[in-house]
């Protein structure tokens, strides 16, 4: 109880440092690292294309949550100048969650967005959080498939979560263990 009281007068320092790399993933070469303004448009493009032209973050939605180096961090996934993949994450307090994913059609169910979870997953744990959450589409069943081979579970409906095609999204979490 006491060191629960005193983490809420003196919060641990988040460290969400990233050191870029290469990554080789069924023989295709991939450099991770990350995102920063410069990504804006590539990310747009690719919420285009892997949300069929509805693009559920706009520029200044991304411009704004690049900006929060305290306590969000985003990863962008390249081959060679093409964006293929990326994840956004925002620790509060000791829970991770993770705020947009996605990975081009042409590259899904090659390990990219599981290397990624994983990857946020870890950092989380080195930041001493305590569980994962995010939402999905309700009727988006691969991505729903892939967090739960991770590890995430169903915890409850959002009503409406995407305002824009009236569709539910369903919380999901995922407890972290050392």
């Amino acid at each position: 109880m006491l060191k629960k009281f005193s983490l809420f007068f003196h919060p641990v320092e988040i460290d969400l440092s990233f050191t870029p790399f290469a990554l080789r993933l069924d023989n295709e070469t991939y450099q991770i690292m990350k995102a920063s303004d410069e990504n804006i448009a590539d990310l747009l493009g690719l919420e285009q294309e892997v949300y069929f032209g509805r693009t559920p973050w706009s520029r200044f939605s991304f411009k704004s949550e690049l900006k929060k180096h305290a306590n969000s961090l985003y990863l962008v996934v390249y081959q060679g100048s093409t964006l293929v993949g990326f994840v956004g994450m925002r620790m509060q307090a000791q829970e991770g969650h993770i705020t947009n994913i996605a990975v081009k059609p042409t590259y899904q169910r090659r390990g990219i967005g599981e290397f990624l979870l994983r990857t946020m997953i870890e950092i989380a744990q080195k930041n001493r959080a305590v569980q994962m959450t995010l939402e999905v589409r309700s009727d988006n069943y691969n991505a729903q498939s892939l967090y739960r081979k991770l590890g995430f579970k169903d915890n409850f409906i959002r009503k409406n979560y995407y305002t824009t095609e009236q569709a539910d999204a369903i919380s999901m979490i995922k407890e972290l263990t050392d």
